[in-house]
């Protein structure tokens, strides 16, 4: 009987831990999701501050820099997060697949695995989002600083 009880209380500890893991990564998954959420707000209405008509023209440069500045670093931040839920996905597994295993919430050794740049440029849900509004914002910077006409 006394084995058995030592066989649940080991399941339910390791059912638990699961449960840790998955906050951890439910948690970087809102990071991420809130870093959208102000990128888009913050760019955007430094996009229309930029474009309106009464901002002096020597200031136009260093807003569009201000402007990609934001940009990328929204864009890190997003990969950050993103890194940190890809380490604590591979936490999971392996704390599903090993028998015994530490419990522990430490994703060192996966982060040492993964880079956050690599996740910046490979990542098609940062690449499809913050390389377009890059782009965006040189065309409206041709648009507006050196007054190419766009048709």
């Amino acid at each position: 009987m006394e084995e058995n009880d030592c066989k649940l209380k080991e399941r339910y500890e390791l059912i638990e831990h699961l449960k840790l893991i998955e906050q951890q990564i439910q948690r970087m998954a809102d990071n991420s999701f809130k870093v959208k959420n102000w990128a888009l707000t913050v760019i955007g209405g430094a996009l229309l501050y930029w474009l309106k008509e009464e901002t002096p023209k020597y200031n136009l440069v260093w807003l569009l820099a201000l402007i990609m500045l934001a940009t990328i670093i929204f864009w890190w931040l997003d990969a950050y997060y993103l890194t940190l839920e890809k380490c604590y996905r591979k936490l999971y597994v392996d704390v599903q697949k090993t028998p015994n295993y530490v419990y522990s919430l430490t994703i060192k050794k996966y982060l040492d695995k993964i880079s956050i740049e690599y996740v910046m440029i490979t990542s098609k849900t940062y690449t499809h989002v913050y390389i377009p509004l890059i782009i965006l914002e040189v065309i409206l910077f041709l648009a507006k600083y050196v007054k190419i006409q766009i048709k």
